[in-house]
């Protein structure tokens, strides 16, 4: 397990001031073996928000936060970060949430876990979800 690990653009040709304006990447915690990496980016906020004409969706920033944590390490040598899964990790407020997509080769899922549980219940679905 690493925590806030940062992870570098895969870019050639940047400008002089590029370095100085592009945003980072810090994932909160990787999890790897020899086979296998997950991201998982955690936020303390509900995993879902409502749409403008009705009903709900991810929160298509977060989405977008970790399509990029796994698509910018691709193709760059190491066979983990080629089919790295990641994990959307959210408290669950007003239901338990638990899906999943694939999309270019990378499985991405949705996950809540009750925070109001016990410990022995949190650290159980903690485990649950790390093993995917």
């Amino acid at each position: 397990m690493r925590a806030q690990v940062g992870l570098g653009w895969d870019m050639s040709a940047p400008t002089p001031g590029l370095a100085a304006l592009l945003p980072g990447m810090q994932t909160d915690v990787i999890l790897e073996d020899q086979n296998r990496r997950t991201v998982i980016d955690t936020n303390f906020t509900g995993i879902l928000t409502a749409r403008p004409y009705g009903g709900e969706s991810f929160k298509s920033p977060h989405l977008y936060q970790m399509y990029a944590y796994l698509r910018s390490q691709t193709g760059r040598g190491d066979k983990r970060a080629d089919v790295a899964e990641g994990v959307l990790l959210h408290p669950s407020l007003d239901r338990h949430v638990d899906e999943s997509v694939v999309i270019q080769g990378h499985r991405i899922r949705f996950a809540t876990v009750d925070l109001a549980r016990s410990a022995e219940d949190v650290r159980a679905r903690l485990l649950q979800i790390a093993q995917m």
